[in-house]
C-alpha cells in the first residue's frame, strides 16, 4: 500500500449532540474556517449566502456545526463521561422527521422508560420536532421535573412519561461472566483507555475471550479510539485520514505501546455503532485480534476537527465549530464510510449477545462433548451442552446460518480428535431447523465460494424461485441492485429516468448507484435497466468503487496506465484499460473471464465483487 504521510493528527470524531447554528461567530471567519477546512470544498455559491444558518444548511452535512458555549459543553460532557441533568440518551445531528436516538445510558430515565436507539424523537411534552429544535432544550431541565416524548418506532407512534434526574455518563463498564471478558464502552473519551486497561488487568487472568460491546458507541476521539484499541492489539499505525486535496495523515501508538491481552476479542456492532466504533473494529480487523459479530454498522466515515478558542483566534466566548476535514481509513485502507463495517458473522439484534457469549469457552481439556471454530484466524469453542439448552438453540441456530465459506466447525471425538463437519450436520445432531442463506444452484459453480459468501451476508438475493441461476446474463438494475446491497448504499434524489418508473424494483438501487456517480444514464434521459451489462463496463464501475472504498485503489486510479500494461488490456476499450488494470492489481479479475465486451453472467458478477470486497477489507477475513 503506497501513502503519502505526513504529521499524527488527534481529530474529534463524532459523538453526535443536536445543536443549533445560529452563531456568534463573525460570518466571513466562518467562512475562512469552512472553505480552508471542509473536505469536499465548499463552492462560492455557498459561500455568497448571507448567514451562516444558510451556508451550513446548503452544505448539507450533519456533522459540520456550530456550538455556542453551552451547546459545546454538553459536547465535552457526552464524550468524555460526567453527570448530566436530563433522560440519559444521545441524540443525531441528522434530521429526518425527528432526531434519532443514537444510545441509551445505564441507571437512565431513557432506559426505564423504555426508550430504545434507533427511536426517532418528534416531540417533546407535546411540542414538535423540527430541523430548527434544539432538542436539549426541552429535554434538559430541573431534577425532579416531568418529561413526555414522542418517538416514532418503525412507524408506530410511541409516548413516554420520564422524570428528569442526574445521570452518571460512565462511558465504560466491565464485568466478567464466566470466562467472558464483557467490557461495555458507550463512548471514546479521555477516560476510556484508561477504564479500558483497568478492566485487561483486573479480569484477564480469569479470561478466555473479550466480548467489547460497541452496539451503542456513536464515537468520540480518534486518539482515545487509537489506544483502547492498541491494548488488544499493541502499538501500530490505527488509522489514516485523507484530506481533500488526497494528502494523507495518520494516528499511531508507539511500538512499544502495551499489548495487554493475547485473548481473541468479539466486537458486538450494531445499526448505531459509528465512526470511532468502526474504527475501533477496523483495527481488531486489521491486525487479527478477534472477530466482529452482529449487524453492519452506521457508516460515518469522516473526521472532524473541532475548532475552538485553544486553536484559533476567530473563536470566543466559549464556542466551538465542529467541521468534517476528513476522510478516514482503518489500518487496512478500507473505509466504513456509508457502508459501515461488516461483521464477521452477520446477526440479528436479538441473538447478537447470546451468539458471542457462546464463543467465549475457553479450550477445554478433552475435545469430546466440544465444537471448535474456526474464523477469521481465530479459534473458538462451544460447548455442546451449551448450545443444546433451549435458551440457547435460536442463538447457535442463526450463529451457523451465518458461517461464511471461510469459516470451519469441527466436533470433538472420543478420542481427543477434532473432525471437520459442517452446519447442515450440527443441525441435524442438535435438531435444529436452519434457514439457509446459499443457493442450492450455485453448488456446481466454479464460483461457489464466492457465491456463497455474499449469501452468508445477505448481499445475494435470489430470483422469484429461489435459485440464484448462475449462467443467467446480468442485466443493469440487477447489477445496480448487487452494488447497492453491498455497499449499503441508500437511494438518492435525482438521476430520474425516463424508463425507471418510481416504483420499480429496481428505483432505488438505480438512485442509489447513479448518485454516488458510479453508474450513469445513456445520455438520452434513459438508463436502460434491462440492457445486459458487458464485462468491461462492470470493471470500470468496480473500479470506481475501489477508488472510493479503500486507500489502494484511490492510489491505483490515479496511476496511469505503463506501456506493458497497455499491450496486456489492449483488448479492452480505450476507457476500460485502466479499470480492467486496477481490478487485475487487487486480484480480483476471474480466471479466463469473459471477453470485455461479453455480457457478464451473474455468477461472474458475484464473484469479481467478492473478490473484490475481501481484497480491499470490505469482508472481514
Amino acid at each position: 500500500m503506497k501513502k503519502a504521510i505526513s504529521a499524527l493528527l488527534s481529530l474529534a470524531i463524532a459523538l453526535s449532540l443536536a445543536v443549533l447554528p445560529a452563531s456568534a461567530l463573525e460570518l466571513e471567519d466562518a467562512k475562512k474556517l469552512l472553505a480552508v477546512n471542509y473536505v469536499d470544498g465548499v463552492s462560492p455559491e455557498i459561500l455568497e449566502l448571507d448567514s451562516l444558518d444558510a451556508i451550513l444548511e446548503a452544505i448539507g452535512d450533519p456533522y459540520t456545526f456550530y456550538m455556542n458555549a453551552e451547546q459545546y459543553q454538553a459536547f465535552n460532557q457526552a464524550v468524555n463521561g460526567q453527570t448530566v441533568v436530563g433522560i440519559g440518551a444521545t441524540v443525531e445531528t441528522a434530521y429526518d422527521g425527528g432526531y434519532r436516538i443514537m444510545s441509551i445510558l445505564p441507571n437512565s430515565p431513557a432506559l426505564e422508560a423504555g426508550i430504545k436507539p434507533g427511536d426517532i424523537l418528534t416531540a417533546a411534552d407535546g411540542v414538535p420536532m423540527s430541523p430548527e429544535v434544539d432538542p436539549r432544550v426541552p429535554i434538559v431541565g430541573e431534577e425532579g421535573t416531568p418529561l413526555t416524548l414522542t418517538v416514532n418506532r418503525d412507524g408506530q407512534i410511541l409516548e413516554f412519561a420520564l422524570t428528569r434526574r442526574s445521570v452518571d455518563i460512565p462511558i465504560v463498564t466491565y464485568k466478567q461472566a464466566g470466562s467472558a471478558g464483557i467490557i461495555d464502552c458507550i463512548s471514546f473519551g479521555s477516560t476510556t483507555a484508561r477504564s479500558i486497561q483497568e478492566a485487561l488487568r483486573e479480569l484477564d487472568e480469569d479470561t478466555a475471550v473479550w466480548v467489547v460491546d460497541l452496539r451503542s458507541n456513536p464515537g468520540g476521539d480518534s486518539g482515545a479510539t487509537a489506544t483502547s484499541a492498541s491494548l488488544f492489539t499493541g502499538g501500530n499505525v490505527m488509522l489514516y485520514f485523507r484530506d481533500g486535496s488526497g494528502r494523507y495523515h495518520y494516528s499511531y501508538t508507539a511500538p512499544e505501546f502495551p499489548d495487554m491481552t493475547d485473548k481473541p476479542v468479539i466486537v458486538l456492532t450494531s445499526a448505531h455503532s459509528a465512526s470511532g466504533s468502526e474504527l475501533f473494529a477496523g483495527d481488531i480487523r486489521t491486525y487479527e485480534a478477534g472477530i466482529a459479530l452482529g449487524q453492519r454498522s452506521l457508516g460515518k466515515g469522516t473526521a472532524q476537527i473541532v475548532v475552538d478558542e485553544t486553536n484559533s483566534s476567530l473563536m470566543k466566548d466559549g464556542e466551538a465549530m465542529k467541521i468534517t476535514a476528513y476522510r478516514f481509513f482503518a489500518p487496512d485502507g478500507a473505509t466504513n464510510h456509508i457502508l459501515g463495517v461488516l461483521p464477521t458473522l452477520l446477526i440479528s439484534p436479538e441473538n447478537t449477545q447470546a451468539a458471542a457469549l457462546l464463543l467465549t469457552s475457553p479450550k477445554p481439556a478433552r475435545a469430546e462433548g466440544w465444537l471448535r471454530l474456526d474464523i477469521a484466524g481465530q479459534t473458538f469453542y462451544l460447548d455442546s451442552k451449551e448450545v443444546s439448552k433451549a435458551e440457547n438453540r435460536p442463538a447457535f441456530t442463526e450463529l451457523l446460518e451465518a458461517l461464511p465459506p471461510s469459516a470451519t466447525l469441527y466436533t470433538g471425538s472420543m478420542t481427543q480428535t477434532w473432525t471437520e463437519t459442517d452446519p447442515a450436520a450440527l443441525a441435524a445432531k442438535f435438531g435444529l431447523s436452519l434457514q439457509t442463506r446459499t443457493f442450492a444452484d450455485a453448488a456446481d459453480s466454479p464460483y461457489a465460494r464466492e457465491i456463497d459468501t455474499l449469501a452468508s451476508y445477505l448481499i445475494l438475493s435470489g430470483c422469484e424461485d429461489g435459485g440464484f441461476h448462475p449462467g443467467d446474463t446480468l442485466t443493469r438494475a440487477q447489477f445496480a441492485a448487487l452494488v447497492s446491497s453491498a455497499l449499503d448504499l441508500p437511494a438518492k434524489e435525482g438521476g430520474k429516468f425516463s424508463d425507471v418508473a418510481a416504483d420499480a424494483w429496481y428505483a432505488a438501487p438505480i438512485s442509489a448507484m447513479t448518485g454516488m456517480g458510479f453508474l450513469s444514464g445513456r445520455g438520452d434521459g434513459t438508463f436502460g435497466p434491462d440492457d445486459t451489462i458487458t464485462y468491461q463496463e462492470m470493471l470500470t464501475v468496480l473500479s470506481q468503487v475501489a477508488a472510493w472504498a479503500s486507500m489502494d485503489g484511490y492510489d491505483l486510479a490515479k496511476a496511469s496506465l505503463l506501456p506493458e500494461e497497455l499491450l496486456e488490456y489492449y483488448d479492452y476499450a480505450e476507457w476500460a484499460r485502466v479499470p480492467a488494470r486496477n481490478l487485475d492489481a487487487l486480484e480480483a479479475l476471474v480466471d479466463g473471464g469473459p471477453a470485455p465486451t461479453d455480457p457478464v453472467t451473474r455468477e461472474v458478477a458475484a464473484a469479481t465483487l467478492c473478490r473484490l470486497m475481501e481484497s480491499i477489507h470490505l469482508i472481514w477475513d
